[in-house]
């Protein structure tokens, strides 16, 4: 990296830091009672070793040795009080990132805090996250590889939460959200701001046969040099009790969305009438007829086991047509059985608000697990960066088991995605991982953890727009060691050595690669 592009990156950092410093010095001052904070440095160092540093296709491998020095803190607020901070940061040092002979530095951070103003009545909280993405997500490529294909992303973001109690006439709930979304590829996917309302309200004890509740949502996505994006919808409900068992219900809305996309939209009037019946803590089901209907029940088949499934068919509002929803869950006592199904629309932004900003690492400095219980390496749930809105089919489902000293994880995942453009681009990502981790000592484990994804439909990618069939296979293995050191405090010192093995094939040549990747590294708490 040039000096120019690290004083545009610092500046960058220096400006989110800024925000989130500020709001974070507003919060500390305001009055808080019993809350200390726990300062923890770190330091990681590692060698990797890759034979194939630039994702070359067969013949042009470059083989290459990278070394990491990154140093990081965690700031954790803790002791209750009405302050809760929680703040990460690492500089990412790399040396020969990519092959290139080059120093690179690498900001990786996130910050999240809530201040009660007045306890269970009014909140306010502030966050930001500074992380790297790829622009593509037909390319697997990390920062060590160092490929032109990722850019910086930064968030920040503030919100205010006020419950107000009307007596026994109503309760209310007003949520003001106000996000900023930047990157360093602005010609590809438009920084913007996004402002956020909802307010609802819930009828109170006074209303014994007859409750109500009435609801109204609205974000506007503010873009850059492109239009913008808002979605708003109006509703209120009536119920009349037969008994505590059964209702009769009314509901009446108004939907009022404003995008660039096709015909999964219709602003307009909606209703719904219908009964919904809980005959038992362990049963519901609910069922309107209108131009949008929907029918929901909720089965809990024992304490340890929930269903619920839906179905809507829309005529007015977002994801007209039919859509699914539904969620599984299950645990025992060693293991635990997961599944979800969704239907929603959105945006790239406001996933990569969403995204978790870097991998984070526990007290012994062996990284955590992803939701899906796999190592956050590749994230497949963020699409490639573009400005259309999508419409997203997502399923995920999981299987975990646990022993004295070994855990497995077996997950399966689907999305269908449809963006809202002129090419009418659609793009499907299915896969399955695996894992099995194995502490086979006080101090010493194994983690091997295979993966495969396939990636189906357009590029969805400028000014590229062709099809595109793509297979990746993944497989990790990694021997981690806990070291106890003994000056002044005692530490934990981790040692790991892992070996990764990616294989790509695609229609694309310039997609098509094979890597194998060697890494040994030391992390520790200060």
């Amino acid at each position: 990296m040039g000096s120019m592009g690290i004083k545009r990156q610092g500046y960058k950092v220096r400006r989110l830091i800024l925000i989130m410093s500020a709001a974070y010095t507003l919060f500390a001052q305001a009055p808080v009672s019993a809350i200390d904070f726990i300062y923890t440095p770190s330091l990681t160092i590692q060698g990797t070793y890759s034979d194939n540093i630039r994702l070359a296709s067969k013949g042009q491998e470059q083989g290459a040795f990278v070394t990491e020095i990154s140093p990081g803190i965690s700031i954790r607020g803790i002791n209750g009080g009405r302050l809760n901070a929680n703040f990460d940061y690492r500089m990412q040092n790399l040396f020969n990132a990519g092959g290139d002979g080059q120093a690179q530095i690498n900001h990786q951070l996130n910050l999240n805090t809530d201040y009660q103003v007045l306890r269970n009545r009014l909140n306010i909280a502030a966050r930001g996250s500074y992380n790297q993405v790829n622009i593509s997500n037909l390319r697997g490529g990390d920062n060590i590889n160092n490929l032109d294909a990722r850019t910086n992303v930064w968030t920040a973001g503030t919100s205010v939460n006020w419950t107000p109690h009307f007596g026994q006439f109503a309760d209310a709930n007003v949520n003001i959200d106000f996000d900023y979304v930047g990157n360093d590829n602005a010609e590809q996917l438009a920084n913007s701001m996004n402002l956020s309302e909802s307010i609802s309200l819930i009828s109170g004890s006074d209303f014994k046969h007859i409750t109500w509740n009435a609801n109204f949502n609205n974000s506007t996505q503010f873009r850059d040099n492109e239009d913008d994006v808002s979605f708003q919808n109006t509703n209120a409900t009536i119920r009349a009790w037969v008994d505590r068992r059964f209702n009769f219900f009314g509901t009446v809305g108004y939907a009022n969305n404003d995008f660039q996309g096709l015909d999964t939209n219709n602003n307009g009037v909606f209703y719904t009438v219908g009964a919904q019946w809980k005959p038992s803590w362990y049963f519901d089901i609910e069922a309107g007829y209108g131009n949008n209907w929907h029918v929901i029940s909720n089965f809990s088949l024992s304490q340890r086991t929930h269903l619920s499934v839906g179905y809507n068919d829309r005529s007015v509002g977002l994801n007209t047509g039919g859509a699914w929803n539904a969620s599984l869950n299950h645990s025992t006592n060693r293991s635990s059985w997961n599944f979800t199904y969704s239907e929603d629309t959105t945006t790239v932004q406001q996933l990569l608000y969403e995204d978790t900003p870097f991998v984070v690492v526990d007290a012994a400095g062996s990284p955590l697990l992803g939701n899906d219980g796999q190592p956050i390496i590749f994230n497949t749930s963020i699409p490639s960066l573009t400005n259309d809105v999508l419409v997203r089919r997502v399923a995920n489902a999981s299987v975990s088991y646990t022993t004295g000293k070994s855990s497995f994880q077996l997950g399966g995942f689907y999305e269908k995605r449809e963006y809202q453009n002129t090419n009418a681009d659609q793009q499907t990502v299915y896969g399955a991982d695996a894992s099995w981790n194995w502490q086979f000592s006080r101090r010493t484990g194994l983690l091997l953890s295979p993966s495969w994804q396939r990636i189906t439909g357009d590029t969805v990618e400028v000014p590229t727009d062709v099809s595109v069939n793509q297979d990746r296979y993944q497989f990790i293995a990694r021997m981690t060691r806990t070291i106890p050191l003994r000056f002044g405090r005692n530490r934990l010192l981790n040692a790991s050595i892992e070996y990764r093995f990616v294989q790509q094939d695609a229609d694309l040549a310039a997609n098509t690669y094979m890597e194998n990747r060697v890494t040994a590294s030391l992390f520790m708490n200060f």
